[in-house]
Formats: structure tokens, C-alpha cells, sequence
């Protein structure tokens, strides 16, 4: 069967001095390229699949995430080909053209069609409003209904110089920037557009990082002893405790949560439901089942996702109350997702590892081998939940 490698080319750098990243295809002793349309200085190639460069190189992670990605369509469709007997005879010039043969339609999608079925196809109404809000400011922009191979680095930085002069602030820009490249990832590997296309290798989105806030230990107790006549803000502040408990899980996914299995919460987070195909396993700890067991749910684990209010209308009441228990406590700016920030921040200050800290979060793995290939421990974030739980009970009982 032909086989397909990873290769840095370093016969002849182009004039930048950078030198072409390629594939190599062998067949019966026979060996072509396929060109990648991706060009790196050599002190920043790794030459693994999952890690074709190193995290200094520019674009280090669409890099990355599209060799791997090119890299397993390759792979895939010679296995297909070869169960289905199509390679027979073929030489290694006519198995590239069987591999590389572009998908083409009569109709091909324009930049502006394509945008707005990406939208529609996004999870939640915030994220479709704003990628149909993206796709307006690129109209007002440039009405020329500009194509995908339209937009260029040049292009890029001339919306950036358009967006600063309207007076957009540096975070708004850089998320016009991320729903762009966003469809561009998308379009790629529906094979709608080539590689050669993607304007991101070369333009890097600035933004402006704001502190994560967190609670301090001193503030935690303080919230923990908190007590209000009034019965919402209890709730609020018990939900509170619960996502902390539950490793900083979103509000969104606790109201929606269904029934536990073995002691255990299994979900997909909402916000990358469309990006993570493997759930999030967290232990319910003690603290966090007696708060469970307060509003139990029949068809839910909370019954809040049972009563007549939308999550919309839920969250909106949650956040006023969170705001008013802040006033009380004099904590300035506490939200809800302080819980996250918080349970994150601890957990990094008594020396659990990133990893374990970005998996009890529910971040997205992005390489092939953690998507479809790894069956993780989450017994090691049980452990890590229990030690940042466990170090804050030790300040309550010094009290």
C-alpha cells in the first residue's frame, strides 16, 4: 500500500528564507511531494504530525492543526482507495492526483454564504449573532462581496486599519479576526477552499488579556458564611459553591445537566459542543452533593431546567443576585465565573499540573491522537478537585 510522510524541504528557501513544509508519497519505490502551501525558518520545524513545528514558529497552532488534519485525510483516503482497489496498477503520479483532486461544484459558496451557514450552524444564539455581526462589519467594510482567496494578509491588515479608525476597541477587533479565521478552518477542511488560501499564517490577532478574577481565600470563607433573607440570593450563592465544586463548570451546563451515573457528571461543555466530541467526567464531591440534593431535579440534576423560566431569563436573575451578594460582601466586580477563575487559580497555586487543570475545566484537546485515540484518567482531576477543596476547608477550620 503507498504511504505518506512528513517532510521539510530544505534544498532551496524561498526569498524570505523560509523553506516549504511537503508530504512524501511512496508507492512500489516510487516517491513524489504534495506541496502544503505552508513556508517555515528551519530552527522551527519538529517534523512530528501532531507537531509539525515548535510553538515559537508564528501560527504555531493552525499550523499545526492543519498539517494533522491534511495529514489524516491523506491517510485516510489511500486506506480507502487501497480497501476498494483503486490504487491497483496506479503509479505514485496518479495516486497524488486521486488524493489532491479538488471537490468542485458548479455553485461554489461565496465568502458571504458560506458565513452565514457557519452561523447557523453554531450552538448557541450568542455565538450565531456573532458571526452574523462579523459578517456585517466585513460588508460595511468591503462591499465588493469579497471571495475567499479575496483575503489576503494585505486585506487583513487594511479591515484591521479600517476597524481601529471606527473606533474598535482592540478585543472587538480580535474577535471579527477569530470568527473570520474560524470559517476559514471550517471551509478548509470541508474542502470548499485549498490550504494555500488561508491568510492567518502570516497575520497575528492582537488583543487585550484582562486579569482573571478570582476569589481569595479570605473572600471564599467570607461567601461561604454568607447568609441572606433572601432566598434567591441563597440560590445564587449556592450554585456559586456548586460550580467551584464542580471545577468552575458554566451555569449553562449545571442547569441543563442531566441525570449523574455512578456518582459522576457527564457533559459535553455548551460552549465548545461544537469543537469537543468527548464529554467532561467530574466526581460529585461531598460539598457539592449536598448542595445538589437542595434542588434536586426528577428529569435533571437541578430542577431549575424544569420550572416555567428560560436559561436566559435563569442567568440573568442569577448574575443580578451574584451582583447584590458582591455589594454585601464589598467584593468588587464578583460574577459568577469567578467560580471558574477561582477553582482554576487555586488549583495552579497548590500545584496541580495544566493539564489536569485544562481538562477539570472542559477545554477542548485539539490534537487528533486526545480527540479520538486517548481515554483519559479523570480520576487525576478527581484527586485535583479534591485537594483544592480540601485546602480551602483547611482555612474554615483554622477559623
Amino acid at each position: 500500500m503507498a504511504s505518506i510522510s512528513l517532510k521539510l524541504d530544505r534544498r532551496r528557501a524561498n526569498v524570505r528564507g523560509l523553506y516549504p513544509i511537503q508530504f512524501l508519497l511512496s508507492s512500489k519505490g516510487k516517491v513524489t511531494t504534495i506541496g502544503t502551501g505552508i513556508n517555515i525558518l528551519p530552527e522551527h520545524w519538529n517534523g512530528e504530525v501532531n507537531k509539525a513545528v515548535v510553538p515559537k514558529c508564528p501560527n504555531a497552532r493552525a499550523i499545526n492543526e492543519n498539517i494533522e488534519t491534511l495529514f489524516f485525510r491523506y491517510t485516510n483516503t489511500l486506506r480507502e482507495l487501497d480497501n476498494s482497489g483503486k490504487l491497483a496498477g496506479k503509479s505514485v503520479s496518479e495516486i497524488k492526483a486521486l488524493l489532491t483532486a479538488v471537490k468542485t461544484t458548479s455553485n461554489k459558496e461565496s465568502l458571504s454564504d458560506y458565513f452565514h451557514r457557519y452561523a447557523d450552524s453554531r450552538r448557541t444564539e450568542n455565538s450565531r449573532l456573532a458571526c452574523l455581526y462579523t459578517l456585517k462589519t466585513i460588508e460595511a467594510f468591503d462591499k465588493s462581496d469579497p471571495s475567499f482567496e479575496a483575503i489576503t494578509v494585505i486585506w487583513l491588515k487594511a479591515f484591521d486599519a479600517y476597524l481601529e479608525k471606527q473606533g474598535t476597541s482592540i478585543n472587538t477587533r480580535a474577535l471579527h479576526f477569530r470568527n473570520l479565521r474560524a470559517v476559514f478552518n471550517s471551509a478548509i477542511n470541508e474542502d470548499l477552499i485549498g490550504l494555500e488560501h488561508y491568510p492567518f499564517r502570516k497575520f497575528k490577532i492582537a488583543s487585550s488579556r484582562k486579569d482573571k478574577e478570582a476569589l481569595t481565600e479570605e473572600q471564599f470563607q467570607r461567601l461561604l458564611a454568607y447568609e441572606t433573607p433572601y432566598p434567591f440570593r441563597r440560590t445564587a450563592r449556592d450554585l456559586f459553591l456548586l460550580s467551584f465544586y464542580m471545577c468552575g463548570m458554566n451555569l449553562v451546563d449545571l442547569f441543563h445537566l442531566d441525570r449523574l451515573r455512578d456518582g459522576r457528571a457527564h457533559f459535553v461543555r455548551t460552549k465548545t459542543s461544537g469543537k469537543n466530541i468527548n464529554p467532561v467526567s467530574i466526581l460529585v464531591q461531598p460539598e457539592a452533593a449536598e448542595i445538589i440534593a437542595r434542588y434536586a431535579g426528577t428529569d435533571h440534576v437541578l430542577r431549575f431546567a424544569e420550572e416555567p423560566a428560560t436559561y436566559q431569563t435563569f442567568n440573568n436573575r442569577i448574575q443580578k443576585a451574584i451582583r447584590a451578594i458582591a455589594q454585601e460582601l464589598n467584593i468588587e466586580g464578583l460574577t459568577f465565573y469567578w467560580a471558574r477563575y477561582t477553582w482554576a487559580t487555586l488549583a495552579d497555586k497548590i500545584g496541580i499540573s495544566e493539564k489536569e487543570i485544562s481538562k477539570g475545566l472542559g477545554h477542548v484537546d485539539t490534537s487528533i491522537a486526545g480527540k479520538f485515540y486517548i481515554s483519559y484518567d479523570w480520576t487525576k482531576v478527581d484527586r485535583a478537585n479534591r485537594a483544592v477543596i480540601d485546602y480551602l476547608n483547611s482555612f474554615q477550620s483554622k477559623e
